[in-house]
């Protein structure tokens, strides 16, 4: 029989991540896009970013909820890395083997987490040729019967979500290779005595150019790690080590449009002053001119 421990709020930003974009009192402000407004009062992670069973599913006919059961086990690592970094972990640490693995990791659970990756998703599965369903059951010792998944994932919504969880993001990202040598990973932060705590974080956490590139890690990407840090990766030759104060407004812009719905920030005013600059970028073609200048600092050649 499966487990079921009837778990409701499934997250689909976990709680660890989101307490990096807290203020002191444990409480950010999140402003929802789909109705133009802030919430009333301040939240705290466990009250956003989250939908109701979310990770429940029924295989072969019963309901379980083993997807959020395994998030929680898989996240007791990524849950005390965070923690770390929050409470400033040497860059030169967090970026060892170890570290970079160990980010690697929470990027690519994150990424297929996300649902704007729903439909997506499904139907990516539904598509794979037995060949690459064969590839994907290498994940396991002994390889998974790939005739058996492969029938499983035309034919079953449930196991389908569960492939999508722990399948995807072991398979689709490169999780053990170096990272690649034209390419280098920096962490930018806000110095202390600034006070300067803006990063935003959404539903839509990455900004980079193409899925791919982000999955091999090849080339440009930004991904905040907390309202003062941001992961970067950019080409080697170019200096990157600290972005000029209107990249730092222009990343701040570019991740609340490309948020889905939510948004949160620990201050409130700074988000409603990106919000009012965003309206210089109009439409798809404003999100892709505006992430072109983005990456442009940290891409060789530009």
């Amino acid at each position: 029989m499966l487990p079921h421990n009837g778990s409701t709020n499934h997250h689909y930003i976990p709680q660890f991540y989101l307490k990096g974009f807290c203020r002191s009192d444990g409480t950010f402000d999140v402003y929802d896009k789909s109705i133009g407004k802030f919430k009333k009062a301040p939240q705290t992670p466990a009250i956003v970013f989250f939908e109701p069973k979310r990770n429940t599913i029924k295989y072969r006919g019963q309901t379980t909820d083993i997807i959020e059961q395994q998030f929680s086990r898989m996240e007791a690592s990524l849950a005390e890395l965070f923690k770390l970094i929050r409470n400033g972990l040497p860059v030169k640490t967090l970026l060892s083997p170890d570290g970079v693995r160990l980010l690697k990791f929470h990027m690519a659970l994150q990424f297929w987490r996300l649902p704007r990756l729903d439909k997506f998703s499904n139907e990516f599965l539904k598509s794979r040729t037995i060949e690459q369903v064969a590839h994907m059951c290498t994940i396991t010792v002994p390889p998974l019967p790939a005739s058996e998944v492969h029938k499983l994932l035309q034919s079953d919504e449930g196991y389908r979500k569960f492939a999508r969880a722990f399948f995807l993001p072991l398979t689709t990202f490169d999780l053990n290779r170096p990272i690649p040598g034209h390419m280098e990973w920096k962490v930018l932060e806000a110095t202390p005595e600034s006070g300067w705590s803006n990063h935003l974080c959404t539903d839509a956490p990455f900004i980079f150019g193409q899925p791919n590139d982000l999955m091999t890690f090849s080339a440009p990407f930004i991904f905040p790690l907390t309202n003062t840090k941001l992961l970067v990766g950019g080409h080697r030759a170019r200096d990157f080590s600290s972005l000029e104060p209107i990249i730092s407004t222009k990343i701040s812009m570019l991740s609340f449009l490309q948020a889905n719905r939510y948004v949160v920030a620990s201050n409130k005013d700074y988000l409603t002053k990106v919000i009012g600059l965003s309206e210089n970028y109009d439409g798809f073609t404003g999100i892709l001119l505006l992430q072109n200048e983005v990456l442009s600092v940290l891409t060789e050649g530009v």
